[in-house]
């Protein structure tokens, strides 16, 4: 991975960690969902978990089941990793995720990353990597910002409730500085990048979804019912053959 996007992510590592946790942050629980009930089953399986950040969701894989190589390249979310999220079954590693990945050929029954796609400057390696180190069949199941979405600005209506958002130049591939834990870099690009990335690794799409917070969630952060105008997330499931 660029060294400029590595550095932004060992600063923000300790309050990415402290603010994203899963038990207090509705948006990763809305993603998240739909990343389990794509998972199933996962007692026993080999998981790879790509840029696993601090390693919250490896534990939850873990304390599932599974056997985990969880890797990222930022040293100090692999530190907070080791120091917040250890378990038997799980192996951290340092590893360049815009590089060839150094494992074997058909190594994982599953790969899962979360919230990586659109933080790292370049996929296409990357997804032909996951179809290499894939089984076949092997799910690869990640969730991204949704990118027809995610850069517009919510407009309000005269109770200040968020209503919907201009969209603008959806189809430039850019980069973007965000601020929300801190200094970060996200890579905007449209959705048919993604799209021809796993159709060129000889994946396919299997399953699509824009997830949106249970009614319970909701109950719980009202503040957050717009999420059901406009879905903030993409999860996809695709297939190794």
């Amino acid at each position: 991975m660029r060294t400029d996007s590595i550095n932004h992510w060992n600063i923000v590592a300790e309050n990415y960690s402290a603010e994203n946790n899963p038990g207090k942050n509705i948006h990763s629980q809305i993603y998240l969902a739909a990343v389990n009930e794509l998972l199933g089953n996962i007692n026993g399986k080999h998981i790879l978990d790509a840029g696993c950040g601090d390693g919250f969701f490896s534990l939850e894989l873990a304390q599932k089941g599974a056997i985990i190589t969880a890797i990222d390249g930022s040293d100090a979310m692999l530190n907070i990793a080791k120091r917040k999220h250890s378990h038997v079954n799980i192996q951290y590693n340092k590893m360049d995720l815009t590089r060839t990945l150094t494992f074997e050929n058909r190594l994982f029954d599953v790969v899962v990353a979360n919230m990586l796609l659109m933080d790292i400057p370049e996929i296409e390696l990357f997804i032909f990597e996951v179809a290499r180190v894939l089984k076949k069949p092997g799910d690869f199941i990640f969730s991204i910002t949704h990118p027809c979405f995610f850069s517009g600005n919510w407009e309000e209506d005269e109770n200040n409730i968020k209503m919907y958002k201009k969209i603008g130049n959806y189809l430039d591939e850019r980069v973007e500085e965000l601020n929300f834990w801190g200094k970060t870099l996200h890579y905007h690009r449209p959705l048919s990048k993604y799209m021809d990335a796993i159709e060129k690794a000889g994946m396919y799409v299997s399953s699509f979804r824009e997830p949106v917070p249970s009614r319970e969630l909701i109950e719980l952060h009202p503040e957050q019912e717009y999420h059901y105008r406009i879905p903030s997330f993409v999860v996809i499931r695709a297939k190794s053959i």
